[in-house]
């Protein structure tokens, strides 16, 4: 708690003295997200979504999103269903407003979460991602799930809201640029409504783990990231 409110004064502080370095206009880097879900993912079915309004109240105009549902027969049991919901903001031009930590997300739609830590996720060619892992539980209902997000810039992959603010003041006050950020949330239900099926969190983990590796490349243009991610766990 003491590290996080240090890093939270030290943003604070630096994006404070920045005001008066910041120029007056912005070239606008954009992200290396890809905005389009693949429908084609080997073993699931996929149906394009729509955020409820309450996600939506909570993102800026300007916002681009994508969401998405993989659907797929649960291995073993009969009439049984896994789902995997998949859902990308982009922000706008102004990034200040329009996007912001997936927690927000979570609450508004009811969730309060129970757990939160960062994972390192293998998206293949000997490449790591970190990412925040969190479980909640809806406050009225009681469905537990577990999400996976992490932000992606133009070149740089990270799991920590305090280091993609940092990389937006350096920027901003030493390049004179402005990156557009997308977050990716990838999660599942722990016991969803019927016909989904119960799983555990192990379960559920190796799962959106193991979906998050074959889905990566196809959602992040690689070659423009090149071989500047984060280090895994920032």
């Amino acid at each position: 708690m003491i590290r996080k409110l240090l890093i939270a004064q030290t943003v604070l502080g630096i994006g404070l003295c920045g005001i008066y370095l910041l120029p007056e206009t912005f070239n606008i880097r954009q992200s290396a997200i890809v905005m389009s879900l693949p429908s084609n993912q080997p073993g699931w079915t996929f149906e394009q979504g729509e955020p409820s309004k309450q996600v939506l109240a909570s993102l800026a105009d300007d916002t681009d999103y994508e969401l998405g549902f993989y659907y797929r027969k649960t291995p073993n049991r009969i009439g049984k269903l896994d789902l995997i919901k998949t859902f990308i903001v982009l922000s706008g031009e102004d990034m200040n407003n329009s996007i912001h930590r997936p927690e927000r997300c979570l609450y508004a739609q009811g969730f309060e979460v129970l757990d939160s830590r960062i994972i390192d996720i293998d998206v293949g060619g000997g490449v790591t991602i970190p990412a925040q892992r969190l479980t909640a539980e809806h406050r009225s209902t009681g469905i537990k799930q577990v999400s996976y997000y992490w932000f992606t810039g133009a070149k740089v992959i990270t799991s920590s809201h305090y280091r993609r603010t940092l990389t937006d003041i350096w920027d901003r006050v030493i390049t004179g640029t402005n990156q557009r950020w997308a977050y990716v949330t990838i999660s599942a239900f722990l016991n969803g409504e019927p016909p989904l099926t119960h799983h555990d969190e192990p379960f559920t983990n190796e799962m959106l783990t193991g979906f998050i590796g074959e889905i990566f490349r196809k959602i992040h243009k690689v070659e423009q990231l090149g071989g500047k991610w984060t280090a895994a766990g920032s």
